[in-house]
């Protein structure tokens, strides 16, 4: 089997997260994901992003951390990805879609209804969980 270090964007703001849709003709190209992509030979998971962040979107990130990792199996090959908190850098252009995938920025509590793909999925719903968790706190605080 083949084996694939994948970097994952997990960009946030105004309490929305950024996610793509697969390019057509792509396997799952019904599904949605977040954005980056396979690492380079000799590539850190960090450059990765920021040059997939360019060449899809665009754009120019900062890398701030890594929030999870994921390994999936889909057919003869493995992904193992790497989710990493990411956010614009001040004055670089927004993000537009490059390679003609669809692209939204959506509410965190809503992720979970995003038809995502496969080795995002539980991620993206731990995302939504959190946010969900953390606005009911918020609300329970507030009417005390």
């Amino acid at each position: 089997m083949k084996k694939y270090e994948v970097t994952a964007a997990v960009i946030r703001r105004n309490g929305m997260i950024l996610v793509c849709g697969r390019k057509s003709g792509a396997d799952l190209d019904w599904c949605y994901e977040f954005p980056g992509g396979k690492v380079e030979p000799g590539e850190s998971l960090s450059d990765c992003l920021r040059r997939e962040m360019r060449e899809e979107l665009g754009t120019d990130i900062y890398v701030l951390d890594q929030l999870g990792e994921n390994t999936v199996v889909f057919g003869e090959k493995i992904f193992h990805l790497h989710f990493l908190r990411a956010m614009l850098r001040p004055g670089a252009p927004e993000p537009e879609p490059r390679e003609g995938q669809p692209m939204f920025w959506t509410p965190t509590a809503e992720l979970d209804r995003v038809p995502m793909l496969p080795g995002d999925v539980a991620f993206a719903r731990r995302l939504a969980d959190s946010e969900k968790s953390e606005k009911k706190s918020f609300s329970d605080n507030k009417s005390s």
